[in-house]
């Protein structure tokens, strides 16, 4: 016969379990950081057009000091500045307008040029005093610069672009980070290759760290977000654009119209030998005997 206080011992022995069960799962909670640590709950970023000013420190290709390295976004508007080491600053912009990146040189004061004003013979005139002609006016001083096209190849990309191009599925996430004040998470591609790269990347998908197996090759010291100033993107107007591409076509073709009217310089055609004729002497007539 099952008496009550039976019941009761078991009852209490299964809220014991039950607790204990709680009190684990608990303390596994906590430990993942309230179930976002373990991967549930987070998802990958989904990196929207973005407005910011990153400043960080780019590694060297060649392993030297690091590039001082400030990116300028605003949706597909970008600029990116780099300071070597004892160098100066280069900037490259992405023109909408072409679809091209070029390299910005820094302008330079030209004098602009004065018109030339036809010099006169008045008339001959008897006069007590000689005016003194007025000074001229200086010259006024021009800025201008050189844009230089980039190779696509070479033209830099969003540090967000090769992350945005991965599926949520082909990505794994391998832990929590902290950059330059900023949190994010830290994803992994799952493809399994020598050279493993790792970012950290806020949930607005934004890219603070990456990593080549060890090694860093980008962190950010610095992050504003808010839109920027459109002084900072595409070609200034008072600059020269240069397109290298474009000007190696266009002096061949002019080579090519110049040979046509020309007329291309032909190297002789070797005739081929003829070979030796043999020749006989006619034979010496016989002498009378």
């Amino acid at each position: 016969m099952i008496t009550r206080a039976a019941i009761t011992r078991d009852s209490r022995r299964r809220t014991s379990g039950v607790r204990a069960q709680g009190a684990a799962a608990f303390a596994l909670l906590v430990g993942c950081g309230l179930l976002a640590g373990c991967g549930f709950g987070v998802k990958y970023p989904t990196f929207q057009d973005v407005a910011y000013r990153i400043e960080g420190d780019a590694a060297s290709p060649d392993g030297g000091a690091s590039v001082r390295t400030v990116i300028y976004r605003d949706g597909p508007r970008m600029r990116v500045e780099t300071t070597p080491a004892g160098g100066s600053t280069a900037a490259i912009v992405f023109n909408e307008a072409t679809d091209a990146a070029y390299l910005l040189s820094e302008p330079t004061a030209i004098p602009a040029q004065q018109p030339q004003v036809a010099q006169t013979t008045p008339p001959r005139t008897v006069t007590t005093t000689t005016p003194e002609p007025p000074a001229a006016a200086p010259a006024p001083v021009v800025s201008t610069g050189v844009a230089v096209r980039v190779a696509d190849d070479h033209a830099p990309r969003p540090m967000e672009a090769p992350w945005a191009a991965l599926a949520a599925e082909d990505v794994q996430r391998v832990g929590d980070c902290l950059v330059a004040g900023e949190n994010g998470r830290e994803w992994r591609p799952k493809s399994n290759v020598q050279l493993v790269r790792t970012a950290c990347i806020t949930d607005d998908g934004i890219v603070l760290r990456v990593r080549e197996n060890e090694r860093v090759i980008f962190q950010a010291t610095n992050l504003q977000r808010g839109a920027q100033p459109a002084r900072l993107f595409g070609v200034p107007s008072n600059y020269q654009v240069i397109d290298p591409e474009a000007m190696a076509r266009q002096v061949g073709e002019t080579l090519e119209q110049l040979d046509s009217v020309t007329g291309k310089a032909k190297a002789p055609v070797a005739q081929p030998a003829q070979p030796a004729t043999r020749t006989t002497a006619p034979a010496a007539p016989a002498n009378p005997g």
